[in-house]
């Protein structure tokens, strides 16, 4: 780096699930290791934080503490383990009210925990995180908020969605928007031009050509990265242990996704790079 600072660095954990460090501050987006099988969801079966998965996550992805965990939504993929995580290496939740009453229902004291609303921006060491209020995916199957604590097990419709954000993680080296929810507001992004995009593309491959057009315009070529990495397009109810797999097709048409990515990336010249999980990469050069 010009500036001689230390590289910033990104590991995947499968779905939105991002950890990003300078070796000296660590921020957590979403951090989802229980993954309960989709069968238990689809039956309706209650489901908890897994402290065995979430520990194994954080030991393998080097995870020894945390100065922020900010929750893109509340659904389980995304909120569930969070507090857990807080517990477990340190780090101030950061979320939606309905987050926070997910917070509540663990066991996190007040002063673990703050309420984010839009354009909020908070700072930790030489990173800056950018709270960007959104919405949720076509298609949310648990709509609403959460408003009273949340006490696990529970089962997965408790989670309702809250708020929806995306976040601009910003650095000297450089900048990247993670962005977990297939979905967009007009213009919000326009003028970002960030470094690195992490570019949800959950159930995309099921919307229509014209929301997929939509969704690129409004996303890629408003932040204008040098760099795409998908993320929550995997089967978040496969252990880590196991190798990543795109949700089921009833879910989902990765195929159909894929080669929208594809084709979006050879007409725009923007790379497309899929992150394996706890693979380490630096994000800036």
């Amino acid at each position: 780096m010009a500036d001689g600072r230390a590289s910033v660095r990104s590991i995947f954990f499968g779905t939105s699930s991002v950890h990003v460090t300078d070796g000296m501050s660590g921020i957590l987006v979403d951090g989802f290791f229980s993954r309960p099988s989709l069968l238990r969801i689809a039956l309706g079966r209650p489901i908890a934080p897994d402290g065995g998965r979430i520990r194994d996550a954080l030991s393998r992805g080097g995870i020894e503490s945390l100065d922020a965990l900010f929750v893109a939504h509340s659904h389980y993929d995304h909120v569930m383990d969070s507090p857990e995580i807080v517990k477990g290496v340190g780090g101030v939740l950061f979320g939606s009210k309905s987050t926070v009453n997910v917070g509540r229902g663990a066991g996190l004291g007040e002063q673990e925990m703050r309420h984010i609303s839009d354009g909020d921006k908070y700072a930790f060491g030489d990173f800056t995180v950018q709270v960007l209020e959104g919405v949720h995916s076509p298609g949310d199957r648990y709509p609403g908020s959460i408003d009273e604590p949340l006490v696990p097990p529970a089962k997965a419709s408790a989670y309702r969605t809250g708020s929806c954000y995306s976040f601009l993680v910003g650095h000297p080296t450089g900048t990247v928007l993670v962005h977990p929810s297939a979905n967009f507001v007009p213009n919000k992004f326009h003028g970002l031009d960030v470094d690195v995009l992490y570019l949800g593309i959950g159930a995309l491959g099921v919307q229509s050509a014209q929301f997929q057009d939509d969704y690129w315009h409004h996303t890629v070529e408003a932040a204008r990265p040098d760099l795409i990495i998908p993320v929550h397009w995997d089967d978040f109810g496969r252990s880590l242990s196991k190798k990543l797999r795109p949700m089921p097709r009833i879910l989902d048409n990765f195929a159909k996704t894929k080669k929208l990515l594809e084709r979006k990336s050879a007409e725009s010249g923007i790379p497309v790079r899929f992150q394996e999980p706890y693979e380490t990469i630096t994000l800036f050069s």
